[in-house]
């Protein structure tokens, strides 16, 4: 039968088949080597031959009716381009599916080393890097130990306590000593590598906030608190590498600066018209509101830490091994991921940060444990038979359009033109994997001194917003 209107048939329907052999080339690594019968590539030669007549004129004859000894002799070279081409392109795709193989990379073939000749057989090699085999553990036998997710006093107050900073006022102060919270003003020099690489006589620094213009500090408050304007600091900082906007992205820098100004926050109090400023009627009701965005915020860390907990045990309990170059690829895009992945779940800028810190120093050992995890997720949506479906994508993409103001059609070509859409169904696929993971493992509530480390601050921000919602809701309770 033919395919698509070739005559003779294509080769992925050719009747004369390919040898293949697999050979294990490393971890993740196979090497295929690849027989193609000298009347296998006979019949691609006359395939190509039919084709040129067919489609390129020649002066003197009509264009389809062009001797076959004159195509061979002035295009012998192309013809036998086309062959190897169409040849090479066929044969990885009918080794994996012949052989089972699931590759995650393109084949690596010497092309220019490979010669054909209609007279003989072809010979060559490839090698292609494949998923990692293993066998998944048993889901169930899994168990976890978590805090609850009841939000505690000292968590709401903190809540509340950001509050009141966002509506703080500055007020100078005059020969003291400068405390966390306050907000000095710098002159300050980086180097990187012992290059100056900024410079800035004015640059504003909430003391204990780690966050500098862009930069991350290390050691910058311990230097500056005690100190007074006039004195000099020194520190450390960097530019965490998934701020890729920032042109210092991924560098250490080595900070001195002088206070040149110093002010202090003066915290509103907490009463009703402090409430009415975040459109609450009355303190009691702003505090219910906080209340349930910091326990939502819990909840949703706690489902989180649940499936890092089970992925980890995951990892630790199944064996397999992954290439180098394919670690090393993975250490330059982790920071970058690591810290988008945290930003969708609503963390703070503070958790980010000390998140970037560690992987900085810990990148090689992240990244197989992040590739690990990958793998097994994937076996997962294998096993489980987990399906991302059309709809679920425009749903996604009309949520990522709504935070940019394009619509869901819009966001959807402008992906799609990207690439990106691809990307998107994995991100999907990887978060069933994890629902999945987490609905069958065994959770037991864990006994910690303090369960309300993390502060919720960006769902308390978030509850001056919510009050026509939370009312609707009280009603309709």
């Amino acid at each position: 039968a033919s395919h698509r209107g070739c005559t003779p048939p294509c080769p992925l329907e050719s009747t004369i088949a390919m040898e293949f052999t697999v050979e294990t080339a490393g971890p993740c690594r196979k090497r295929v080597k690849v027989t193609v019968p000298q009347e296998r590539v006979s019949e691609e030669f006359e395939k190509s031959l039919r084709n040129w007549i067919r489609s390129v004129p020649v002066p003197g004859f009509r264009q389809g009716k062009t001797p076959r000894s004159l195509i061979e002799k002035r295009f012998g070279p192309q013809v036998a381009q086309d062959v190897k081409q169409a040849l090479l392109d066929d044969a990885p795709q009918l080794a994996f599916k012949q052989q089972d193989l699931d590759p995650i990379s393109d084949p690596e073939i010497d092309i220019e080393a490979i010669e054909v000749d209609a007279a003989a057989e072809l010979a060559f090699e490839f090698i292609v890097t494949v998923k990692p085999e293993f066998e998944l553990p048993d889901l169930k036998s899994i168990e976890v130990s978590v805090p609850s997710a009841e939000p505690n006093e000292e968590e709401i107050e903190r809540a509340m306590l950001d509050l009141r900073k966002s509506k703080a006022t500055l007020r100078p102060v005059e020969n003291a000593a400068v405390e966390s919270g306050d907000v000095v003003t710098l002159q300050i020099r980086g180097k990187a590598n012992d290059e100056e690489v900024l410079s800035d006589d004015d640059l504003p620094y909430e003391v204990g906030s780690k966050y500098l213009g862009g930069l991350i500090t290390n050691d910058l408050d311990e230097q500056i608190e005690g100190k007074k304007v006039g004195d000099g600091v020194e520190g450390t900082a960097f530019a965490p590498p998934y701020a890729a906007h920032h042109p210092l992205a991924g560098a250490d820098l080595a900070i001195q600066a002088e206070i040149v100004d110093h002010k202090r926050p003066d915290l509103p109090e907490v009463d009703d018209e402090f409430a009415k400023g975040f459109d609450f009627d009355s303190v009691a009701e702003l505090r219910e509101a906080v209340t349930r965005d910091v326990g939502a915020q819990k909840e949703r860390d706690r489902n989180r830490l649940i499936e890092n907990l089970a992925l980890q045990q995951l990892v630790e309990q199944t064996e397999f091994e992954l290439p180098d170059e394919m670690i090393e690829r993975e250490v330059d895009e982790l920071a970058a991921r690591t810290a988008y992945e945290m930003q969708q779940q609503n963390k703070s800028d503070e958790e980010i940060a000390q998140r970037m810190a560690e992987v900085k120093s810990q990148r090689a050992d992240e990244s197989t444990r992040e590739l690990k995890a990958f793998f097994l997720l994937d076996k997962i949506v294998e096993k489980e038979r987990l399906l991302v479906t059309e709809t679920e994508v425009k749903e996604a993409v009309g949520m990522i359009g709504a935070q940019s103001g394009k619509t869901p059609e819009q966001m959807y070509e402008l992906l799609r033109e990207s690439g990106r859409l691809a990307s998107l169904r994995n991100q999907l696929r990887e978060k069933k994997a994890r629902e999945r993971l987490r609905k069958k493992v065994k959770v037991s509530e864990a006994k910690a001194e303090d369960s309300g480390k993390a502060a919720a601050k960006k769902p308390a921000k978030k509850a001056a917003a919510k009050k026509k919602t939370t009312k609707k809701a009280k009603k309709d309770e």
